[in-house]
């Protein structure tokens, strides 16, 4: 497959027993991370690299933020949605690498095949391979696609300047969170991979004991944060510095800043920079960092969110769905939002897991608060998004909305100095010039 994969974080997102991971690993690639929905061949990928999740379509771009490959070799039967889902959550600057059926490039009759040859024609290539899979293991006689896309990078990437490498501070200077609270936290983390190390001792304790008369099969420390448990000491280091960080946003109230973004760039500044401990000057860094910046975090949301929102225009300029309601250069009083609803009887809900589209709202409500000086915790807390009835008009502080079993969502500006406001600040951004009369 020609993959340059040395040095690289790489994502298998469909690894079945491993082979791809076997091939990744041996050329070189420095972590490997990867999905599978069978338990028993997850059981077999435990041993050779680290598992983020069993079904690849629920895993977010938080969780990935910090990869520079995907390599992926998808189930056929809906090969577009794995390979359109990777480029949705894939990292500015990640190449990914799939195999695909042919026919679902050479026969681009679903809207989704549509919107991969309209990713492949603008950000990569795909070349057929033929039937390079009647001598493979799981045998098939189609013919097989390979896909190469390329997602560009247009953000600034995050600055790690002034974090510290030194494990231990004697005080903290003021801030918006009290000395011994984040004492608390950092001292917890600390105590969490001491007695990680202890438990790990016992277990192999218990292992020599009783080995001697053959009782047992083996003693084995597992973490159950998740379906398979953490078994090694460094992702239950990284598991355990999720929980802390998410923990330290919400005492502080930092959520208001912490769009997808952010979110993003805290999981990468794990990943990638695990030799800056897990210290109170680094909290602190970090927390100046999101503060300090907050401006560039809600204008680089209101840019996603808006230009996620006007691609759906009916022109299909970026060969997505459509609609009449939509404009391409501004985000218009009334707009529509696919697949942002799910739908059990008569009763819709918003999606709030997962689900990319919600994310973008919820980063509009943050970047309009803050242009509007008004609090998102009030907005977070005070709407009930579930159990909703189809084709009813529903309140969320800047907009009416109104939700479809088909997915989609209606919403419009109630007041339109609000909606005045954010084209105008989007049109700053990106250079523009709007009329002085909209």
């Amino acid at each position: 497959m020609g993959i340059d994969c040395y040095d690289k974080a790489v994502l298998e997102p469909s690894a079945g027993k491993g082979d791809i991971v076997d091939y990744l690993n041996a050329n070189g690639a420095r972590q490997v991370v990867a999905c599978e929905i069978v338990p028993e061949l997850r059981a077999i990928l435990n041993n050779k690299c680290s598992l983020i999740g069993d079904d690849f379509l629920k895993v977010t771009s938080e969780q990935i933020s910090h990869v520079d490959m995907i390599v992926m070799n998808p189930p056929f039967s809906a090969d577009e949605k794995h390979i359109l889902h990777a480029w949705e959550v894939a990292p500015e600057g990640c190449e990914i690498i799939a195999l695909c059926n042919w026919q679902t490039i050479d026969n681009p009759y679903s809207r989704h095949r549509s919107r991969l040859g309209e990713l492949i024609s603008n950000y990569g290539e795909c070349r057929n391979l033929g039937d390079c899979f009647t001598t493979a293991e799981r045998k098939t006689n189609v013919k097989v696609g390979l896909v190469r896309l390329f997602k560009p990078v247009v953000s600034r990437g995050f600055d790690y300047d002034g974090f510290f490498y030194q494990p231990d501070i004697d005080s903290a200077g003021d801030g918006v969170v009290t000395y011994n609270e984040v004492y608390a936290v950092v001292n917890s983390y600390v105590a969490a991979l001491r007695c990680f190390d202890r438990c790990k001792e016992l277990s192999e304790e218990m292992e020599r004991y009783t080995s001697v008369t053959g009782f047992g099969g083996g003693f084995k420390f597992i973490v159950r944060d998740r379906e398979d448990g953490i078994v090694s000491k460094e992702l239950f280091a990284k598991q355990m510095q999720r929980h802390c960080w998410n923990h330290i946003f919400k005492k502080i109230g930092i959520e208001k800043y912490a769009t997808r973004g952010v979110m993003e760039d805290v999981n990468k500044f794990i990943e990638s920079r695990k030799n800056y401990p897990f210290t109170m000057r680094n909290i602190y860094r970090m927390i100046e960092i999101i503060v300090g910046t907050r401006e560039q975090i809600m204008n680089r949301a209101i840019v996603e969110a808006v230009d996620n929102f006007t691609m759906h225009t009916h022109e299909n300029r970026y060969g997505v769905e459509g609609w009449k309601t939509n404009s391409g250069h501004l985000l218009n009083k009334k707009f529509i939002v696919g697949w942002i609803s799910e739908c059990w009887g008569s009763v819709i809900s918003i999606r709030t897991y997962s689900c990319r589209n919600y994310d973008h709202i919820l980063d509009l409500l943050k970047a309009l608060c803050y242009l509007t000086g008004k609090n998102f915790e009030d907005i977070e807390k005070g709407y009930n998004l579930r159990g909703l009835s189809p084709n009813t008009w529903y309140d969320w502080e800047f907009f009416e909305f109104k939700v479809f079993k088909k997915g989609t969502g209606h919403f419009k500006f109630k007041d339109e100095k609000v909606w005045e406001l954010l084209n105008r600040t989007y049109a700053k951004i990106k250079g523009q010039v709007l009329p002085e009369k909209m």
